[in-house]
């Protein structure tokens, strides 16, 4: 186990590399002064060069080559100080070295957009782990219940609820919730509120879930090893939660897994439909905006949080089920 968990967090360094190298392709190709033009559009040529100059797009692309510091940079200078900096000065390296340190920059408005994260991840996880923690544990005892009274009619009745819902896209969910639970039923505030949110993404997200969790379920029913566990007079209740869930735990985890990302990012139609100052509002922003260091810090955030749930969900195969790690004979 020891061995496999290793080698997973080996793996794991190329990967979240080579991620690295693709978005920094993806937000730098582009002409600086097309860049600098987005956030100045109306600047003359000068204040776009010192706006290069300030947030580094001067720099060498990927390496400090001994021809640099001859070059008339995109901010119209020639840097001589280059051939004093190591051939890593660069722009691909320096910002490697301020997304390890979480220096992600600022802003169109000149705030800090680590601080402007932390001040939003709250509101946004208030939201998606209730909901996330709600579709899954709803989904669970109803797809076990499901699977367990397959082919009846409260199991048909579940099945067409999933679909349902499944079927609705997120808009029409917010409307329908907006609608009869905030409007009609006034339940709970409809602006700046997390209790709608919450409703709203357990809806969108229960139904896939409850359809995983079941179709998981019958196949491990149908396994000999219940069959033999029910001939030994074990308990249904013990049969299903000892034997079934048990063994089912793997796809559990990965759909669980595969949720972490939308945790940090956030719902951007949840927060901006019902104001809340969360993640998805200022992605929002920045699209609206082009604030591209904003949205490169996204696809950081994104990209990397995927990275780490896939990493943090192989690991967690191995305590559920270690014949997942073949070949280590230390545990």
């Amino acid at each position: 186990m020891k061995a496999y968990i290793l080698r997973r967090l080996v793996q794991f360094l190329p990967v979240a590399l080579g991620v690295y190298g693709l978005t920094f392709l993806l937000f730098h190709l582009r002409d600086p002064l097309t860049i600098a033009g987005v956030h100045l559009p109306q600047a003359p040529l000068e204040s776009k060069q010192d706006w290069i100059r300030a947030h580094g797009y001067h720099l060498p692309l990927f390496l400090n080559l001994p021809l640099s510091e001859q070059m008339v940079r995109a901010d119209g200078r020639v840097h001589a100080e280059f051939s004093e900096r190591s051939l890593f000065y660069s722009q691909f390296f320096v910002g490697l070295r301020d997304l390890v340190t979480l220096d992600l920059g600022r802003d169109r408005h000149e705030n800090s957009i680590v601080s402007e994260m932390g001040r939003r991840i709250g509101p946004t996880l208030s939201i998606m782990i209730p909901a996330l923690a709600l579709a899954v544990g709803v989904a669970l005892v109803a797809g076990l219940l499901s699977a367990y009274l397959a082919g009846s009619r409260l199991d048909r009745l579940l099945l067409l609820i999933a679909i349902v819902l499944m079927s609705l896209a997120l808009p029409i969910h917010i409307l329908i919730v907006n609608y009869v639970v905030g409007s009609v039923a006034k339940l709970a505030p409809i602006y700046r509120d997390v209790r709608l949110p919450i409703l709203v993404g357990f809806l969108a997200g229960v139904g896939a879930h409850f359809r995983l969790y079941r179709s998981v379920f019958l196949e491990q029913m149908r396994r000999p090893y219940v069959t033999a566990a029910r001939a030994r007079g074990i308990s249904e209740s013990r049969v299903l939660t000892r034997h079934v869930l048990a063994n089912s735990l793997v796809p559990v985890i990965t759909s669980v897994g595969m949720s972490l990302p939308f945790l940090i990012a956030g719902s951007l139609l949840l927060e901006q439909f019902f104001g809340i100052p969360g993640m998805g509002s200022m992605l929002y922003d920045a699209l609206v905006g082009l604030d591209f260091a904003v949205l490169r810090s996204f696809v950081y955030l994104g990209a990397l949080t995927y990275l780490f749930a896939s990493l943090v969900t192989d690991i967690a195969y191995v305590f559920v089920d270690p014949r997942i790690a073949p070949g280590d004979t230390s545990s």
